[in-house]
């Protein structure tokens, strides 16, 4: 095609659209999967095409971009600005498939917040909304760029970690344990010191033989989590999964204690 050239998107305001779009809907659509959001324009210079119909591409095209960005915003948690629950249920079959096919590691820690009631009816609840943003962002700062993490509800948060053993799981809820203990959180006037329990689970290769859902590694850490709340609460706790059905005992590391847990 005659004086074809390529444009980036921000390239693209009305005032350049000078042509006609060639391209179909399927190249359309293509365009959104791209990250680095290029896309092939193509006009003819010797043709004259209807202002409306110029208009009306364009309208369409901030229309897709504006879906794309309010699909972007659906999985953001408004409280405290890390993603959700509905985020980690796409991330976490995603990676489950993947540790699954690869033969990964794949780890989560179940982080609850302790007596956090408490606190919202002895400050209220716009105080404990500031400290549940403040806890995520201190979380952000402690985990890797390649984890997920996600506010599971409430004051629940969940850590998805792809390619990571129990040990080094283990290792990174304890670094937070003691982070979230040793900080003091400042809430307009008002310093507050909390406490969270952790619960830590991890599928290994011979795990995907008999754990078919992708949930029940959260399930797992979960149920770890209860076990220090049983215990006194500010602790952490690692719960295998059973190598194979009545088999309690996992190959690897099958328990960890630290300070007053009981396993």
């Amino acid at each position: 095609m005659r004086n074809a050239r390529k444009l980036k998107y921000s390239d693209l305001p009305v005032q350049a659209c000078v042509g006609t779009a060639d391209m179909s809907v399927q190249q359309t659509d293509e365009l959104f999967e791209r990250e680095a959001c290029l896309f092939e324009w193509s006009f003819k210079t010797d043709e004259e095409i209807p202002m409306k119909k110029r208009e009306l591409f364009i309208e369409n095209l901030k229309l897709r971009f504006e879906i794309e960005e309010l699909k972007k915003v659906s999985f953001i948690d408004s409280a405290t600005g890390i993603h959700n629950k509905k985020y980690l249920q796409i991330r976490l079959g995603e990676e489950f498939a993947r540790a699954r096919r690869y033969g990964f590691p794949l780890s989560s820690i179940f982080i609850d917040l302790d007596d956090f009631k408490s606190i919202n009816d002895i400050y209220g609840h716009i105080i404990g909304d500031r400290l549940l943003k403040e806890i995520a962002s201190v979380l952000e700062g402690l985990c890797r760029s390649e984890d997920v993490l996600v506010r599971f509800g409430g004051e629940e948060f969940v850590i998805l970690m792809s390619d990571t053993g129990g040990l080094e799981a283990v290792m990174l809820a304890e670094r937070i344990r003691k982070k979230i203990e040793d900080h003091l959180f400042f809430c307009g006037d008002i310093e507050i010191s909390v406490s969270i329990s952790l619960g830590v689970s991890t599928l290994n290769y011979g795990d995907f033989e008999y754990v078919s859902d992708p949930e029940e590694l959260i399930c797992m850490a979960d149920k770890a989590m209860y076990v220090v709340k049983r215990n006194g609460k500010n602790n952490t706790c690692y719960l295998p999964f059973p190598f194979e059905k009545g088999n309690p005992v996992h190959s690897g590391v099958t328990e960890l204690r630290y300070k007053r847990a009981s396993f």
